[in-house]
Formats: C-alpha cells, sequence, structure tokens
C-alpha cells in the first residue's frame, strides 16, 4: 500500500492510498486508488460525495526504439450509477491530472 497526503497551498490537506495488486516490472502495475483519511481508511472524495469510493488503475508500460510509452486506465471498482456517472463527467479533469503528473516527471528526467 501507499498512502500519500497532497498539502494545497493554503495548507489544507487531501489523503489518499494505493492498494497494489500487481507489479510486474518493467511493464505493468495495478492498483486500486481511493480517497482516504490520516489513517488510511477509506472515505469519500472531499469535494465530490458521488465520486467513486474505488477505482482500479492499470499503469502499461512499453518500449519502442528506446522511447517508453505510458498508458493509464482507470475505472471505477464496485460503482453505483451514479458514481459512474460522477467518474465520466470527470474524465476530462483526470486527464489534465494525469498529463500534469507527466509533464513533471519529464521535468524531473530531463534534469537527472
Amino acid at each position: 500500500m501507499f498512502h500519500y497526503c497532497m498539502e494545497a497551498p493554503n495548507g489544507d490537506e487531501m489523503w489518499g492510498k494505493f492498494d497494489y495488486r500487481e507489479i510486474t516490472a518493467p511493464e505493468r502495475i495495478v492498483f486500486v486508488n481511493s480517497f482516504s483519511d490520516e489513517d488510511g481508511g477509506l472515505t469519500r472524495h472531499p469535494l465530490s460525495p458521488d465520486w467513486p469510493l474505488e477505482m482500479l488503475s492499470t499503469i502499461t508500460f512499453a518500449e519502442q526504439d528506446g522511447r517508453t510509452t505510458v498508458t493509464v486506465r482507470w475505472v471505477p471498482l464496485n460503482a453505483t450509477d451514479a458514481e459512474r456517472k460522477t467518474f465520466e463527467a470527470g474524465r476530462a479533469s483526470m486527464q489534465q491530472g494525469w498529463s500534469g503528473t507527466m509533464d513533471q516527471l519529464t521535468d524531473y528526467l530531463a534534469k537527472a
């Protein structure tokens, strides 16, 4: 399990966790992603009560000609209809978040 805290510039905290299901180096990582409390207990999204409690994340890595393609698949897990609808409505913001994370990784690797 990976338990983490994101801190906003104003000091507000948002906790989350990844419960790993599979790690197949160097090809694949599968985990259940959820919001949590400080102790690692499962909680609702602090800003979206209809957000799924759990999401299944599958990240694959494929190398070709010295370059790696990273594919992220993220789907609701054990979700209600309302939670699936909220998740689908949030896809654009999730894509923006994952893109920002990958941009930060690219910057970090360029400096390494």
